[in-house]
């Protein structure tokens, strides 16, 4: 099955980070499922206590399984994660306006700002990348077991 369709360029995902029209919350969300293994919803439904910052954690409370988790998250997006958050304590992580973010609020801003990209091809390419990597990693291994 092709599927490359689905597939996102770092230059689509770092422009789209990158856009200042875009709400600094939709930037986040975005980043956090290009750059950790979440689902949209378990992003969205996170409050300010769930982000660990110090630690480069976020702590997945509403997993699709049902299960708590945390989650390492890169220094980039501690950081955005830290502007975003200012002095808040409380409340929901990503809102606007006041209100939490939807995933059709950040599905249809990732449209706009990609030129028709998906949420879906986002953690798709990332999903796939880490495939890539890791079968990259252990076919590399294979060969220095057999050449040792």
């Amino acid at each position: 099955m092709d599927t490359t369709h689905l597939l996102v360029t770092d230059l689509e995902v770092d422009t789209a980070l990158a856009d200042p029209t875009v709400p600094l919350a939709v930037r986040a969300v975005w980043q956090l499922l290009w750059e950790s293994d979440v689902r949209p919803d378990e992003v969205l439904a996170l409050d300010v206590p769930d982000a660990e910052l110090d630690d480069r954690l976020v702590v997945i409370r509403h997993s699709k399984e049902g299960d708590l988790f945390e989650t390492g998250i890169t220094a980039a997006a501690a950081g955005v994660l830290r502007e975003l958050i200012g002095t808040r304590t409380e409340g929901p992580l990503f809102t606007v306006n006041g209100h939490r973010l939807s995933r059709g609020e950040v599905a249809d801003a990732y449209r706009v700002a990609t030129g028709g990209r998906t949420l879906h091809a986002l953690r798709f390419t990332r999903q796939r990348k880490e495939r890539d990597r890791a079968w990259r990693s252990a076919t590399a291994r294979q060969t220095e077991e057999k050449t040792a």
